[in-house]
C-alpha cells in the first residue's frame, strides 16, 4: 500500500513530470524570446509525457519492452503509429462531421480500427505471436498516434484564438487523459487477441478478441462523445468513470504478465585450485 502512496518515487511520474515540466519551459523561453521554432519540440514533449509514463508504469509491473526487439518497438511507434493516424484520419474527415453531432460516436470504431492495422499485420507473418509482444506493439502503435494527434490539436490550437499558451493547456490536458484512453484502449484489445493468438498458435477471429474490440470502441466512442457532444456539463463527469473503467479493464487484461524471473547468480568459487 505504502509503494502505491509513494507513487512520486516511481520512474513513470518523474518522467511524466520533467517532459511536463521542459515543456512549459520551451513555451516560455519561445514567448520570451520570440523562438517559435521551439514550438515543435515543446508539443512534442507535452504530448508524450502522458503515454510515456503510462508505457514506463506497464513496463515496470510486465517488462513488456524486452519481448521482442527495440527496433521493432520503434518502427511500430513512428511507422505504426503514422499509417494508424494516416487511416484514422482519412475515415473521420469520411464519417464523422466537424459540427460535433452525434457522428463523432462512430470515432471508437475507426480509430480503434485504424490502431490495430499495423499490429495484426505484424501478427499475420507469424512472427511476435505472444501475449507479451502484442500488447507491447499495439501500446506502441497508439503512443505514436496519440502524440502526433495530440500535436496536431495543438498547431490547430495555435492558429485559433488560445494561442500558445491554450495550446500548452491543451497538452497538459490532453497528457493526462491519453494514457487512460488510446494507449489502454489498444492495449486492451491486443492483450486479448495476441492473448488468443498465442494459444492458437495463429490468427484467429473468436468471440473473446470480438468483445475486447467492440469494448474498446464503444469506450473510445463514449470518451469523445461525453467532451464533444452539447450535453448537461454534470453529465461530462462521466468522462472520468470511462477513463477509470477503461484502465482497470486493461490493467486486469495483463495482469498475468508478470517479469521474467532471473536465476540468482550462483555462488561464487571460493575453494582456491592448487
Amino acid at each position: 500500500m505504502r509503494d502505491h502512496l509513494r507513487f512520486y518515487r516511481h520512474r513513470w511520474f518523474k518522467a511524466w513530470i520533467a517532459m511536463i515540466v521542459l515543456s512549459f519551459s520551451l513555451i516560455a523561453v519561445m514567448q520570451a524570446a520570440g523562438n517559435e521554432a521551439l514550438l515543435p519540440a515543446a508539443f512534442f514533449y507535452g504530448a508524450a509525457a502522458g503515454p510515456v509514463a503510462l508505457l514506463l508504469a506497464t513496463h515496470d509491473r510486465t517488462r513488456i519492452g524486452v519481448s521482442l526487439p527495440a527496433m521493432t518497438l520503434m518502427g511500430m511507434f513512428l511507422f505504426g503509429g503514422g499509417v494508424a493516424l494516416l487511416l484514422g484520419g482519412c475515415l473521420d474527415s469520411l464519417f464523422i462531421s466537424p459540427k460535433n453531432d452525434v457522428s463523432i460516436l462512430r470515432v471508437g470504431w475507426i480509430e480503434e480500427s485504424a490502431k490495430l492495422v499495423p499490429p495484426l499485420a505484424v501478427a499475420l507473418t507469424g512472427r511476435h505471436l505472444t501475449k507479451a509482444a502484442g500488447v507491447a506493439l499495439g501500446l506502441s502503435c497508439a503512443t505514436g498516434f496519440a502524440i502526433m494527434e495530440s500535436m496536431a490539436y495543438a498547431w490547430k490550437n495555435v492558429a485559433g484564438e488560445g494561442g500558445v499558451v491554450g495550446a500548452g493547456t491543451i497538452l497538459f490536458l490532453r497528457g493526462l487523459t491519453t494514457p487512460f484512453s488510446h494507449l489502454v484502449w489498444t492495449g486492451l484489445i491486443c492483450a486479448v487477441a495476441f492473448g488468443t493468438w498465442q494459444a492458437r498458435g495463429r490468427v484467429v477471429v473468436t468471440l473473446p478478441v470480438v468483445a475486447a474490440f467492440v469494448t474498446a470502441a464503444v469506450l473510445h466512442s463514449l470518451s469523445d462523445g461525453l467532451l464533444v457532444l452539447d450535453i448537461p456539463r454534470p453529465a461530462r463527469l462521466l468522462f472520468l468513470v470511462v477513463a477509470v473503467v477503461s484502465y482497470w479493464l486493461f490493467h486486469r487484461a495483463t495482469r498475468d504478465l508478470k517479469p521474467p524471473v532471473v536465476p540468482p547468480d550462483p555462488l561464487p568459487n571460493l575453494t582456491r585450485t592448487p
